[in-house]
């Protein structure tokens, strides 16, 4: 991968980047836990969030929210460059406190409404507001950075509810994904998902995996893994976590917690 700009710190981070060979094992399913917004420059492929397809074209951009799960199917032949911003959503909160700029994120069902396309960017604001990432000569990278973000997040807020979104076709990959999330922290299964949907466990196992990149339970765990540490962060005791996120063993809860993120829950408590 060759990075034309990257920035981070701890509450944003960016990067514009072109892999002229794009890796296909470098682009698993995974969520993150802050904000994300994508544009895509060039290259060939589709983007999978939560269960919905969308097709990828030059100057798209995706949005995604935390613990939104996607994949990216990179044609590995044709060069992928792209622009990605991550942004804690607190580093809105003296600006925009109640946080209005970030419905397009929140306002939406899961895994839908993450494509804004030209069509539905008729003015090209949201592409202007990328085209003018210019980083090499500035004084001040994080300044210019939050500058062009607000562009973005204006522009977004006021395509939101536009009509224009690209929404895939609502399908069983869809449902299934929307019933896990809307049980996620019960005494769940395949079993379970299967008698829901009168289907066998193979079927629900096989559609799930097509829908998400990944094993039920595994998404189950990624999904579980980060509700509880963004508790964890906001003060909640670990066992509070645990059992709120549907774990019923603290010992097994600490082990997935170490596995997941490297560092004990304890160490992700805040700070008196």
């Amino acid at each position: 991968m060759s990075s034309i700009f990257h920035y981070r710190d701890s509450s944003i981070y960016s990067h514009h980047s072109i892999d002229q060979h794009p890796d296909v094992d470098e682009f698993a399913m995974h969520a993150h836990e802050w904000l994300e917004i994508l544009y895509f420059i060039s290259g060939r492929g589709t983007y999978l969030v939560e269960g919905s397809l969308y097709p990828m074209e030059p100057h798209d951009v995706f949005i995604l929210r935390p613990a939104e799960m996607h994949k990216l199917v990179i044609d590995p032949e044709v060069p992928y460059e792209r622009m990605v911003i991550h942004f804690s959503p607190e580093i809105l909160n003296e600006l925009d406190p109640s946080h209005d700029l970030l419905r397009p994120f929140y306002d939406r069902p899961l895994g839908q409404q993450n494509r804004y396309s030209l069509e539905s960017d008729p003015d090209g604001l949201l592409r202007a507001a990328f085209s003018a990432f210019k980083f090499d000569k500035v004084p001040d990278v994080r300044m210019n950075l939050m500058a062009r973000l607000l562009l973005i997040l204006t522009a977004l807020d006021g395509l939101h509810g536009s009509g224009q979104l690209h929404t895939p076709a609502p399908g069983l990959q869809s449902e299934l994904v929307a019933y896990v999330n809307e049980h996620l922290f019960e005494d769940i299964s395949v079993q379970t998902i299967a008698d829901a949907f009168y289907r066998s466990k193979s079927q629900v196992s096989r559609i799930f995996h097509q829908a998400t990149g990944t094993s039920l339970w595994d998404y189950v765990v990624i999904k579980r893994m980060m509700t509880a540490r963004a508790m964890i962060q906001r003060g909640e005791a670990a066992n509070t976590a645990c059992t709120a996120c549907g774990f019923s063993d603290y010992s097994a809860f600490y082990r997935a917690y170490r596995k997941h993120f490297g560092n004990a829950p304890k160490e992700d408590a805040p700070r008196l």
